[in-house]
This record gives C-alpha cells, sequence and structure tokens, in this order.
C-alpha cells in the first residue's frame, strides 16, 4: 500500500528549477527539496542563486541566461551530470512595466526572448530527455493570470508571452502524453515577493489587481508557497493522471 510520502513525495527524483534564485523559483525549490528531491536551481542571478546549496543540502547550481540558447543548451548538459531529469519547473521570467505604446521592437524581442522563447526551449530539452527509455517527468511552466486577462496595465508585453506557454502547455501535454510525460501550467494571481516588488519599484500600478476587493478568497495577494504546493502536487504521482491543464492559483481573481 502507497503512503503519502510516495504519492505526494519525489524522493528519488531529479527536479530543475529554473527562476530559483529568490521569489517563487526560491520557494517551489525550497518545498521540493522538503519532498525529497534532488534540486538544481538555475538562474542569472549568481550571487542570490549562491547561497542555494547552504539553504539545501545537496542543492546544485547553475547559473544562466533564459534568453540565450546557447545558455539553456549548457543548462541542461549540467542537469545531465546530476542525473536524468524528472522535473522541469520552468518559473524564470521578466516582468518590467511599459506603456503599450512605447514597446518598441527591440523590448518586445527581449521580452519574448525571456518569457516564451526561453521556456519553450526549456521544455524541447527536457521532453528529449524525458521519453529516452520511456521514463516519462513532468514538466510545471509558471505561466500568469495575467495570460487569460488584463490584470495590470502597462504589462501586455508580459500577458502575450505568457499566453503563448499556456499554449506550449497544452500542445506538448498532448504531443507527449504517449511517453508519458505530463506538461501543466500554473498560473499565479497577485504575489508578494522582494522580485515583484523590484520590478514594480517606482512605477505607478494601475489595472484590476490594485482594486479593493478583486481576490474574493483572501483579499490580500497569496504567498510563494502557495505556488509552490501546487507546482508539488502537479510533479508528484498524486498528479499521475492530469495533464494539459491550464490551473490558476489565484484566490479566486479570474472567476470575481
Amino acid at each position: 500500500m502507497e503512503d503519502l510520502a510516495s504519492i505526494f513525495g519525489l524522493n528519488g527524483k531529479v527536479a530543475l528549477v529554473t527562476g530559483a534564485a529568490d521569489g517563487i523559483g526560491r520557494e517551489i525549490a525550497k518545498l521540493f527539496h522538503l519532498a525529497g528531491a534532488t534540486v538544481i536551481g538555475a538562474d542569472i542571478n549568481a550571487a542570490k542563486l549562491a547561497s542555494l546549496p547552504d539553504e539545501l543540502p545537496g542543492a546544485h547550481i547553475v547559473t544562466y541566461d533564459q534568453g540565450d540558447p546557447d545558455s539553456i543548451a549548457n543548462l541542461f548538459e549540467q542537469v545531465d551530470l546530476v542525473g536524468p531529469i524528472d522535473v522541469l519547473i520552468n518559473c524564470a521570467a521578466v516582468y518590467p512595466f511599459r506603456k503599450f505604446e512605447d514597446v518598441d521592437s527591440g523590448f518586445l524581442d527581449k521580452m519574448l526572448a525571456i518569457n516564451l522563447r526561453g521556456p519553450f526551449q526549456c521544455v524541447q530539452h527536457a521532453v528529449g530527455r524525458m521519453k529516452v527509455g520511456g521514463r516519462g517527468g513532468s514538466i510545471v511552466n509558471i505561466s500568469s493570470v495575467n495570460s487569460m486577462r488584463a490584470c495590470i496595465f502597462d504589462n501586455v508585453h508580459y500577458g502575450v508571452g505568457k499566453a503563448g506557454v499556456n499554449n506550449l502547455t497544452v500542445s506538448i501535454a498532448l504531443e507527449y502524453a504517449e511517453h508519458n510525460i505530463r506538461v501543466n501550467s500554473v498560473l499565479p494571481g497577485g504575489v508578494a515577493t522582494t522580485h515583484a516588488a523590484a520590478e514594480s519599484d517606482g512605477y505607478p500600478l494601475r489595472g484590476p489587481f490594485t482594486q479593493a476587493g478583486r481576490i474574493p478568497l483572501t483579499g490580500a495577494a497569496g504567498k510563494p508557497e502557495d505556488i509552490a504546493r501546487a507546482c508539488l502536487f502537479l510533479s508528484s504521482d498524486a498528479s499521475r493522471y492530469i495533464t494539459g491543464q491550464i490551473i490558476a492559483v489565484d484566490g479566486g481573481f479570474l472567476i470575481s
């Protein structure tokens, strides 16, 4: 008979978490470590990433650039040195604010390179490894409620990229189901992180997220661990019959 640890845990699994230096990614790495996974944390911020192994004994770190295809390829080569990948959490992203009419082609290309092309290429590398020998695996793409509706103004470039991530999720989930590779998206709502605060530093926030009463469940922003727990469920055997799903973790924002 299975126990809860085998159903919801990640013992013996190798899990790559991108964007693991801080914020949601860091919290996912911490929870996965607690669940028994061998965690590989990846991020462009080498200084913040450096402390991860001190906090999570046995964890590995790789500094990489989500917007650089060669850097992504090197990341997965480093993962191979740890062991066959079982779980990919595609969390790395950027969301600087800019008015829609001021978004030029250079800025848009940079945003989509990091927020859409990067996750796309990470999934490419992951599925190629997960299907070898019929091993299978789980991929969780961190999208956003911005992919479904306008939440914060002056952030259209971010929402467009995340909408593409949702399509990536359902397309690859269907195409690779025969290889026992599950792919799902988690859509955070408003989440209080230092990373989010840094991105919006000094910028006058506008839009539905800023309106009182728009989050039915608590009336307040969520916490990084709320997203991490959803990712753990989707990465564990507890969700072995779930794939191609777009799951909002938003306190009910999308239904308000």
